[in-house]
C-alpha cells in the first residue's frame, strides 16, 4: 500500500523499511545513500540527540533549492518562526517513538513563486541519536534553483507506526495545521502531540477548535424512537 504522495518519499521509506527488517530502525552504519539513486540529492541526516536538532549531512538538491548549504545549521532554521517548535517536536517523536513522520510543506521563493514539498523523517538506531530524512518537491517549476526558497511552512503532519499500517492511508489527508495568531495576543497553551489509540498512529494537531464534528446522517426524530 502506497503511504506517501511522492514517489521519491516512498522510495526512501521502502529502503529504510527493508534495512530495518524486524528491528524498530536500522543503524546509521546500515545506510548506503548511493543505493537511493535519484533521491540521494534529497537526503539529509539530523543530529537529533540535542535541542535543536542539526543537519549533519544534506544533499545537493536541498542546498540548491534553499540557496545555501544546510549542513551544520539547526533543523528549525528550515522553517518559519511559527513552525520551529512544531518541527522539533516531530523530530523528538520520531526519535523517541520510532515512528515515521510525513510533513507537507509549502515554501515561497517570492510572492508569485510557491513550491509544495513532502518531507519524510525516519528514525535510526544507536547513539548518538540520528534521524534520516528527505524532501521531495511536488513538481519541478522552471525557476527552482534560480530563486531560492524561503523558510517552509508546515501545512500538515502525520506520524505513522511502520509496524501497523493504517487502513486506507493513501487516501487519508494529512491533518491540517491551524496557523498561530500573529496579532500579538496571547493564546491558551495547546497540546501539540496526540496519540490516537488503536494503531499507535500519532497526529500533530492544534487544539483551538474541535477536530471532529458529529453529523446526523439524516435520521429523523421518529427514527430514533
Amino acid at each position: 500500500m502506497k503511504q506517501m504522495h511522492q514517489n521519491g518519499t516512498q522510495r526512501v521509506y521502502e529502503y529504510w523499511n527493508e534495512l530495518r527488517g524486524q528491528h524498530a530502525a536500522p543503524a546509521r552504519s546500515d545506510i548506503a545513500p548511493a543505493a537511493l539513486g535519484r533521491s540521494l540529492a534529497h537526503l539529509f541526516i539530523l543530529d537529533a540527540g540535542d535541542v535543536p536538532g542539526r543537519f549533519r549531512l544534506a544533499g545537493t538538491w536541498l542546498g540548491s533549492a534553499f540557496g545555501h548549504e544546510l549542513t551544520g545549521h539547526a533543523f528549525g532554521a528550515l522553517f518559519g518562526r511559527d513552525d520551529r517548535m512544531l518541527a522539533q517536536r516531530v523530530v523528538d517523536a520520531v526519535r523517541s517513538e520510532s515512528a515515521v513522520a510525513i510533513l507537507d510543506l509549502t515554501a515561497k521563493a517570492d510572492p508569485e513563486r510557491l513550491l509544495d514539498m513532502e518531507m519524510v523523517l525516519l528514525p535510526l538506531a544507536g547513539e548518538p541519536s540520528r534521524v534520516l530524512g528527505a524532501i521531495h518537491p511536488c513538481g519541478q517549476p522552471f525557476w527552482l534553483g534560480a530563486f531560492p526558497l524561503g523558510p517552509a511552512r508546515v501545512t500538515g503532519v502525520r506520524l505513522i507506526d511502520p509496524d501497523r499500517p493504517l487502513f486506507n492511508l493513501a487516501n487519508r489527508p494529512a491533518i491540517p495545521l491551524a496557523r498561530r495568531r500573529s496579532d500579538g495576543r496571547p493564546s491558551a497553551p495547546r497540546r501539540l502531540l496526540r496519540v490516537i489509540d488503536g494503531n499507535r498512529a500519532a497526529a500533530i494537531v492544534q487544539r483551538e477548535r474541535p477536530a471532529l464534528h458529529l453529523i446526523d446522517g439524516g435520521r429523523t426524530g421518529d427514527d430514533r424512537r
